[in-house]
C-alpha cells in the first residue's frame, strides 16, 4: 500500500508512525485508518524493529474522524466506518508485539483519543488536550472511549468529560491517569525518541507476554465494547439531527 495520510520512519529499531494531514489538525479519513493499520502490520512482520511511535504532524495529534468526508446528502454509514476502518486499527494496536509509544503534541479528539490512548506508553506535550465532541454532534463515543476513559479515569470524570464536552488539560489528563507523562512542547519529540529507543533495547518476547497480561487484566471487554459502540453509533448516524449537528459545526468552525 502507498501513503499518502502516513509516513513511516525506521531507525534503530524504532518505527515512527506520523499522521500527515496538519491541515486538518490530522483528522482521519478511513484511508488514514486503513494505512495505520497497514503499517503496524508491516512493522508487526519486521523483526529489525522493536518498538514504535505514533503522533501527528504540525500542532496537533488528531482532531478525530474527518467530518468533511461524510456525504451531505445521505446518512453516512458508520458501522460500516467503525467495523472495517477504525476498529481493526485499535484491535491491532492493543494486539501487537510492539510496545507503541503514542506521543500527544497537541489537540487530541474523538476517535483519535482512542488510538492514542490504545498506545502502551502515552506522553502529552503541555499544551496538548483531549476533547470528546461526540454528544454535541448528536453520537456517542466510538473507538473504545467509552470502555478506556470510565476504566482509567473513573466514572464521574468520564462521564463530565464525554457529557459537558469539557477539554481535558495535559495537567489534568496526568492527573487522572491517562497519560504517563507530560513534557514542554519542544522536548516532547526528543522524550518519545528516548522511550521508544529504551525499549527497543527489552526483551521482545517478555514486552509482548507483558502486554498480553495487563490486556487480559485491564480490556476484557475492549472487544464486546468496540462492537456495542459500532452498533449504537450506527443507530445515530441515521437520525436527523447528525446531519443538522454536523452542519452546525462545519458553519461554527
Amino acid at each position: 500500500m502507498k501513503y499518502s495520510d502516513i509516513s513511516v520512519h525506521i531507525e534503530e529499531g524504532v518505527a515512527r508512525l506520523t499522521v500527515l494531514r496538519p491541515d486538518k489538525l490530522n483528522a482521519m479519513r478511513n484511508e488514514t485508518a486503513d494505512e495505520l493499520s497497514d503499517a503496524l502490520d508491516r512493522i508487526e512482520d519486521d523483526r529489525n524493529v522493536r518498538s514504535a511511535i505514533l503522533t501527528g504532524s504540525g500542532r496537533a495529534f488528531g482532531a478525530g474522524y474527518d467530518l468533511s468526508t461524510i456525504p451531505t446528502d445521505e446518512a453516512p454509514n458508520l458501522y460500516e466506518v467503525l467495523d472495517r476502518h477504525f476498529n481493526p486499527l485499535i484491535r491491532r494496536m492493543r494486539a501487537s508485539r510492539l510496545p507503541i509509544v503514542s506521543s500527544i503534541n497537541g489537540p487530541c479528539a474523538g476517535v483519535s483519543v482512542a488510538i492514542a490512548l490504545s498506545g502502551d506508553i502515552v506522553i502529552a506535550a503541555r499544551s496538548a488536550y483531549l476533547y470528546e465532541p461526540f454528544v454535541g454532534l448528536s453520537l456517542v463515543p466510538d473507538g473504545g472511549n467509552s470502555l478506556i476513559l470510565p476504566t482509567i479515569a473513573g466514572r464521574i470524570r468520564a462521564s463530565a468529560a464525554i457529557l459537558l464536552e469539557d477539554r481535558i488539560t495535559a495537567e489534568e489528563a496526568h492527573t487522572w491517569g491517562l497519560f504517563w507523562k507530560i513534557f514542554d512542547d519542544e522536548i516532547l519529540a526528543e522524550k518519545a525518541t528516548q522511550i521508544a529507543l529504551d525499549l527497543a533495547t527489552k526483551s521482545h518476547q517478555a514486552i509482548a507476554a507483558s502486554k498480553r497480561l495487563i490486556n487480559k487484566a485491564c480490556e476484557t471487554g475492549l472487544d464486546a465494547q468496540l462492537d456495542a459502540e459500532r452498533d449504537i453509533q450506527h443507530a445515530m448516524g441515521q437520525r436527523p439531527e447528525m446531519k443538522k449537528q454536523i452542519h452546525d459545526y462545519f458553519h461554527r468552525a
